[in-house]
């Protein structure tokens, strides 16, 4: 029953446990109060703290510990409750709920999206969006920026950063002007530091250069240079190739680390800078060479673009009392971002700011550059990111899903509830030229392939281009050094290639890398072979450089192709994987990073297609069957056989004998020259030694040369169509095949 007349002299005493019972009106003991106070100011400053309550620890009885150890798991308890409730529950949206949503972004954010949202406003801490690929990470960026805004943030309290200048206008328009300074790219906001810093009011003012370091090295006479012949690192043998110098000191700054013997160990053993024979005078060198650029910097002579990221580090510009960290800094490709990287957004956030990464762990391929292959699982370490998925991919049709499923089983990727089925075909690389169109984008994982593709197809009346203007700069930059050989002249520019290829591949011999090497400048040596014959017009080495210039652009084109490093962030309705069997490319000691790089890069080019993908070759990972044409499929062999290998011997033949008009005036001999190379391309080497072909002059030798190669290469592909189709008439005896001389 009720007590009616209740008073307090009838409450039953109730006594602490605590020896240190509290005397102010607050739920501690009193013993804590000052180191309670000192932890508050320390969490204030976006610091842990935690080590000012250990000591007093010491002071508690047994079962005063036990009691806050119930405590302290009844609250873990109780956030993993509320964490999965959160993680299960789906958030249903009213109709005018989804028509407000559409009227203000066009479309109605997926349950990851509004968590994302709801996290924002209602969170605290820092968060790390676990994206799939066409998860919409972009358009996720724009739904948390205006939602901000919304709420009452300015656009000069968020910091948008993205990769690449085009995509850091391209988010600007999705907002309007009064973003502009809040969307850049993390070069542009380290740089706007930098130039506060040093009071540097026009671009005009100061010089940036990516030879900075070069030049500085050149003073040094640590490489040759335009007013020194001479060369320490050489002479020393600190280092068997000078330009990998240049690559430490770029690689010291974009992972900040300090310039010991050391770290340039480790450096040079995980980007595999192969024959560094003396660490600790590398580490001199390059502690010297970046002390002369920081002193250039501060007089703002020159900088170099790693500086932009580099400089706001170690110059502490976060701590400068005029600098206002960010409300919330939100990052874009947090997988592909390198120590420095994270450090700036870190700087940005300050200590009270919020980080909200957004990146796919599975597209991490930028490891060259100097990005950690675990960098988005190490962002959300170093910050103590709580987790939010992008799961739903936008992009692919449900087929293309499918396939990176059976590929990629731990890549949790969904197709979106209004995906189309889409379509996978996986054709002969003969037949691109039946399927490819205007619009349609090639991507591959080499660029000598890409070249020689791009060449035919222009040589079919096709617009086409290989993206990526570096790539056309940095073939420019090996012929440049083929041309230092001390026998070169352009008359020989074909034989010359050979000698640089030779010399370059016995530089790699015996190293660790050799292989991956190997691969490399083959890659690139082969790009040039392939624009040189296929340019016989060119009669200087300018003339050869412009048609590379011209094979490589950033524009777009009706198609483009493009490498998969290059196509990452890209999409097309229509995908063609060339030589698919590059995906995912291996080499002799290849090291576990780069494997699961190469894996990264299969992905990549996986999803880039909105509609239709070709698989244009065989490859282990897609047992599709070749495709046919069923309108002539009883003539399936037949056709095969003249339209496309002895179609191409026929059209390479009749090329040849078009080129070696101007050599060759009298139709007789030129004739019967072709006729002999028709018979036997692998001869024509032998004969020049024999002496049996003589030339009148060196460019004629360079043009029939050139003409010859190029038949070879005509050659080679009929070749390589022939294999092919015996490799299949193999699995069905009974028809005749089609080198078969009684199939005709």
């Amino acid at each position: 029953m009720a007590n009616k007349n209740p008073k307090t002299s009838q409450l039953k005493p109730i006594y602490s446990s605590w020896r240190n019972t509290p005397t102010k009106a607050i739920r501690i003991p009193e013993v804590f109060l000052e180191e309670i106070e000192k932890f508050a100011r320390i969490r204030d400053r976006g610091e842990s703290g935690f080590e000012i309550l250990i000591s007093l620890l010491d002071s508690l009885e047994p079962e005063e510990i036990q009691q806050l150890k119930i405590a302290v798991d009844s609250l873990v308890e109780t956030a993993a409750i509320a964490n999965n409730q959160a993680e299960k529950s789906e958030v249903n949206l009213s109709n005018n709920q989804k028509q407000e949503f559409i009227s203000k972004f066009g479309f109605v954010p997926s349950h990851y999206q509004l968590k994302i949202i709801n996290w924002i406003l209602r969170g605290n801490g820092n968060g790390c969006c676990n994206a799939v690929a066409g998860a919409g990470k972009s358009t996720t960026l724009v739904l948390v920026g205006k939602t901000l805004e919304e709420a009452g943030y300015k656009p000069s309290e968020i910091k948008i950063c993205v990769f690449g200048k085009a995509n850091s206008l391209d988010l600007i328009q999705k907002f309007d002007d009064r973003w502009k300074y809040s969307i850049s790219t993390l070069n542009s906001a380290g740089w706007r530091l930098v130039k506060k810093y040093l009071k540097i009011y026009s671009k005009d003012e100061v010089r940036i250069t990516d030879n900075k370091y070069k030049w500085i090295a050149q003073d040094l006479n640590l490489i040759i240079g335009r007013q020194s012949k001479r060369s320490i690192l050489k002479d020393r043998e600190i280092i068997a190739d000078t330009s990998d110098f240049l690559k430490l000191v770029n690689l010291v700054r974009l992972c900040n680390t300090e310039v010991t013997a050391e770290n340039v160990k480790k450096l040079a053993s995980h980007f595999e800078v192969e024959k560094v024979y003396k660490p600790q005078e590398i580490a001199l060198w390059i502690g010297e060479c970046l002390r002369i650029g920081e002193k250039q910097a501060i007089n703002k002579q020159c900088f170099d673009f790693v500086e932009q990221i580099y400089l706001p580090i170690i110059w502490d510009l976060g701590n400068e009392l005029y600098f206002n960290p960010y409300r919330f800094v939100l990052v874009d490709e947090c997988q592909d971002l390198n120590e420095s990287q994270k450090k700036l957004v870190q700087i940005l956030a300050g200590k009270t700011g919020r980080i909200i990464a957004v990146g796919d762990p599975y597209q991490a391929v930028m490891g060259f550059a100097g990005a950690d292959n675990n960098s988005y699982h190490n962002i959300v370490k170093s910050i103590k990111a709580i987790e939010l998925p992008l799961s739903i991919c936008y992009r692919c049709p449900i087929s293309h899903i499918d396939l990176v499923k059976k590929e990629f089983p731990n890549i949790p990727i969904q197709p979106s509830p209004n995906a189309a089925q889409g379509m996978i075909k996986k054709i002969k690389s003969e037949k691109i030229f039946k399927y490819i169109q205007d619009k349609d984008m090639v991507i591959g994982r080499k660029t000598s392939p890409l070249v020689g593709l791009c060449i035919q197809l222009i040589g079919r009346g096709k617009k086409a281009v290989v993206k990526g203007k570096k790539i056309g700069q940095q073939l420019s930059k090996e012929i440049d050094e083929l041309t230092k050989l001390p026998n070169y002249y352009w008359q020989v520019f074909s034989d010359c290639l050979k000698q640089y290829r030779a010399i370059k591949i016995n530089q790699y011999q015996g190293l660790d890398k050799q292989e991956e090497l190997v691969e490399i400048i083959n890659d690139k040596l082969n790009a040039i072979e392939t624009v040189y014959q296929s340019n016989p017009q060119c009669q200087d080495i300018e003339d050869l450089k412009f048609e590379i210039d011209k094979l490589f652009s950033d524009n777009e084109a009706p198609i483009t192709l493009s490498t998969v490093h290059r196509a990452k962030g890209l999409e097309a309705n229509r995908i063609f994987i060339w030589c698919p069997d590059h995906l995912p490319l291996t080499w002799r000691d290849q090291q576990d990073w780069q494997y699961q790089q190469e894996r990264n890069l299969l992905y990549v080019a996986l999803t880039r297609s909105k509609s239709e993908l070709f698989i244009c070759g065989k490859c282990e990972w897609c047992n599709l069957p070749f495709e046919e044409n069923n309108s002539d499929k009883d003539n399936f062999v037949k056709e095969i056989a003249k339209d496309d290998f002895f179609g191409i011997i026929y059209t390479a033949k009749k090329q040849l004998n078009e080129d070696l008009k101007s050599w060759f005036p009298d139709e007789k001999v030129r004739t019967q020259f072709v006729s002999q190379i028709f018979e036997n391309p692998y001869g024509f080497e032998k004969w020049e030694i024999e002496g049996k072909i003589k030339y009148r002059s060196e460019q004629s030798k360079n043009a029939i040369q050139s003409a010859v190669s190029r038949f070879k290469l005509k050659f080679e592909q009929a070749l390589k169509l022939a294999e092919e189709e015996e490799e299949e008439f193999n699995q069905t005896p009974d028809r005749p095949r089609p080198l078969d001389p009684d199939y005709f």
